[in-house]
């Protein structure tokens, strides 16, 4: 019986249940993309192979052997179907489902016509499932149906024989149950897609985008920097080794209900003063940045994660920077820089830094203008109580009201996340007003204690700039550059105290749970983020081109010198002793000597054998001296020739020298 089940094909009601099957996955591929010529052909193919199989029980050796290349073969054409597809215009082309179930099909009509002869059952269940289950993309109103019913076919004609039927009904009912879960899920999405949509669009813009350094910022908009989950997302790194515990983006001048806007005009334009493979340097006076400056200038690269709106996140006493793709920069009194690609999607930068010797900057970049002492008429009530109740009125000097104002938030604010009482941010008047609801509630965060500072800073005659940016980085240990966190944002002030530009932080120092550090693992991701970034840099924006540039100058330099021919030279005098102290070495003349010798040793060996050969005593072939001696009687007749023979035997094996 065993013989007789592998030659020839056992036909029962499970094998016309396969062919069924096989052609339900014809008809229905042919007719969900509109070949139903291809669906038929297949079918038809599908009935006479089972047909010669079953009706003449055909021997499985008899059989078409399987071939991989129509296997192969098949793929060029559709592969060139698949490239011509025509596309579709906000859609799918069908054609891009049908052609791999095409193939499919096609594969599986191969090996079940070779089946047993290099075909195998199991591939034939495959890509017939396979080709079924692509035959129900977008399948026309009343086929689903007989799809189901060719799964199922599947289901008993690949089944156990013998299976029991509750076996049957339980996985029907799994496969129902799985169904309803996936349905209901797909109609709990499309009713809600919309929602979801709008959830996902808010998450990816707050990501995406640090709030708080836009040309027009509100008060109070760097609360998502510090309430979201992506407050620990790091969005600059800075490659220095000096960390700067301030990094300015923008400042602002004028406020009106609740939103601070910035000044009208630059105080300056930048011009590109020369370039650095394909990025522009921009000088705030001539000569200060480049190379052969007698000034110490350190380059330092920033890259931002997210778009920087324009900015050029730098810290104070920057003397330059540098940019791709930039043909100007706007310079505004206090050092804010603006016009990196005014679309906001540059991400990297360098500024300059001075080291040692002191830069000198024009002072026409360090003037104030008039807006920088503007304060609006329905804010003067609010301004004058704060400076009533700080005691700032006739303090002297910039610094000793900078000092009271600063020593009165400490004793008498809090740092805090949320203001209560605050609602909107713009439009408010009255006691609603954002600065109002701040100043009586005695706490807030950055955004508020910077903004009243600085109409206060105003309404006392010194010009004052509210700027935002970032503050107090992290330094880890081990990476090469220190990161700046989303967490980090904050809002100080710029103040013209004294006849200079100084930074003025009225903000209390943060709670201990504002300043959790990241975690060990978190640090060295962020490591290895930060390194292939670099390379990545370094590949892209052309800076491995300046190496080669380099190297080239300094390959060069070295061709036109003498040194590498006086190498040259050396080289070619110590190959030339070498090869003199090897011949010496090997000293010809000894070996001559000892060939002279082996020669006479030769006749006096020869002479001694043939003397002894007279009286009936030879060496045999392969015998050694040695033993032809131990088998030799002592005989005077011979006694000079053995000798000979043990004179050889004895310094045969000595040295010239022994």
């Amino acid at each position: 019986m065993n013989t007789l089940l592998n030659k020839s094909e056992v036909v029962d009601v499970r094998y016309v249940a396969k062919v069924l099957f096989l052609c339900i996955a014809s008809f229905n591929l042919g007719h969900t993309f509109d070949f139903m010529w291809i669906g038929i052909l297949f079918a038809f193919f599908f009935v006479v192979t089972g047909i010669l199989n079953a009706g003449r029980r055909r021997e499985f050796a008899k059989r078409p052997r399987y071939s991989k290349i129509p296997a192969y073969g098949a793929i060029v054409p559709l592969a060139i179907f698949w490239v011509m597809t025509p596309g579709v215009e906000n859609g799918f082309s069908p054609n891009l489902v049908f052609i791999p179930g095409l193939y499919l099909l096609y594969l599986a009509a191969l090996q079940e016509r070779s089946r047993g002869n290099g075909g195998y059952e199991t591939f034939v269940a495959f890509d017939g499932v396979g080709a079924l289950l692509l035959s129900m993309y977008m399948v026309p109103s009343g086929y689903g149906y007989v799809g189901a019913a060719g799964f199922l076919l599947v289901l008993f004609a690949y089944s156990r024989r013998g299976t029991s039927a509750y076996k049957y009904i339980l996985f029907l009912v799994l496969v129902a149950c799985l169904g309803a879960i996936s349905y209901g899920g797909w109609r709990y999405w499309k009713s809600h897609r919309y929602a979801y949509g709008a959830q996902m669009a808010e998450d990816f813009m707050l990501r995406e985008r640090v709030m708080g350094f836009d040309p027009a910022v509100s008060l109070g908009s760097f609360g998502s920097n510090y309430n979201s989950r992506y407050n620990d997302q790091v969005v600059l790194r800075v490659w220095d080794d000096k960390p700067s515990r301030y990094l300015k983006a923008a400042s602002y001048q004028k406020y009106a209900a609740g939103v601070w806007k910035m000044p009208v005009a630059p105080v300056k334009t930048l011009y590109p003063a020369y370039y650095q493979v394909d990025y522009a340097v921009f000088e705030l006076a001539d000569s200060l940045t480049r190379p052969d400056s007698s000034h110490d200038v350190k380059q330092v690269w920033v890259q931002s994660t997210i778009p920087n709106f324009g900015f050029v996140f730098a810290p104070y006493g920057a003397i330059g920077y540098a940019g791709k793709n930039v043909d100007s920069l706007s310079y505004y009194a206090g050092g804010m820089v603006q016009g990196l690609n005014g679309n906001g999607k540059r991400s990297d930068w360098h500024y300059f830094r001075c080291d040692g010797s002191a830069c000198n900057l024009p002072d026409s970049l360090l003037a104030y203008e008039d807006g920088d002492l503007f304060v609006m008429n329905r804010y003067l009530p609010l301004v004058d109580t704060v400076i009533d109740a700080m005691g700032l009125r006739e303090q002297g000097a910039d610094s000793l009201v900078l000092q009271k104002m600063l020593d009165y938030f400490l004793t008498k604010f809090n740092y805090s996340l949320s203001v209560p009482g605050v609602r909107r941010w713009g439009g408010n008047t009255g006691a609603r007003e954002p600065l109002s609801v701040f100043w009586h509630e005695r706490r807030g965060y950055c955004e508020y204690y910077a903004s009243l500072s600085t109409l206060v800073l105003r309404r006392l005659g010194i010009p004052a700039r509210y700027v935002t940016g970032f503050a107090n980085p992290e330094a880890p240990e081990g990476l090469p550059y220190y990161i700046f966190r989303r967490k980090h944002s904050h809002a100080w002030v710029e103040a013209f105290a004294d006849g200079r530009w100084v930074i003025f932080d009225p903000t209390p120092p943060i709670l201990p749970q504002f300043g959790v550090r990241a975690g060990w693992w978190s640090l060295k991701w962020e490591g290895v983020r930060g390194r292939f970034a670099r390379v990545m840099h370094a590949l892209k924006e052309g800076e491995w081109r300046r190496s080669v540039d380099s190297w080239q100058a300094a390959s060069a330099a070295l061709v036109g010198s003498p040194v590498p021919y006086a190498v040259l030279v050396l080289l070619v005098a110590g190959i030339a002793g070498r090869r003199i102290y090897v011949f010496r070495k090997k000293n010809p003349k000894r070996n001559i000597a000892a060939s002279v010798r082996a020669r006479e040793w030769a006749k006096k060996l020869d002479r001694a054998e043939r003397e002894i050969a007279r009286y009936g005593l030879h060496r045999e072939v392969g015998e050694t001296v040695g033993c032809f001696v131990k088998r030799i009687p002592i005989d005077s007749r011979y006694q000079s020739s053995l000798d000979v023979l043990l004179a050889y035997e004895k310094s045969r094996w000595k040295s010239d020298d022994a």
